[in-house]
């Protein structure tokens, strides 16, 4: 399954960083599909008001990392 695997980091503390995983509603089958999808993803994260303290650092598309940790 194709994922959106993303790191985000707080705003007041950019060394608190976490790795966050979104599957999509819709059939994604190729990380092509999923980059399109990933931008408005991201940005609906982003606003919800939860979320206020967290930047999103760095994405990727694709099957789940290896490392738990924030290497994506």
């Amino acid at each position: 399954m194709i994922g959106l695997y993303f790191v985000t980091c707080l705003a007041a503390n950019p060394a608190h960083c976490v790795t966050r995983t979104h599957y999509f509603d819709e059939a994604v089958e190729t990380p092509i599909q999923c980059l399109k999808l990933a931008q408005p993803a991201m940005a609906g994260w982003q606003n919800d008001h939860e979320h206020e303290r967290w930047r999103i650092e760095r994405f990727r598309c694709g099957s789940p990392p290896r490392d738990p940790g924030s290497v994506i």
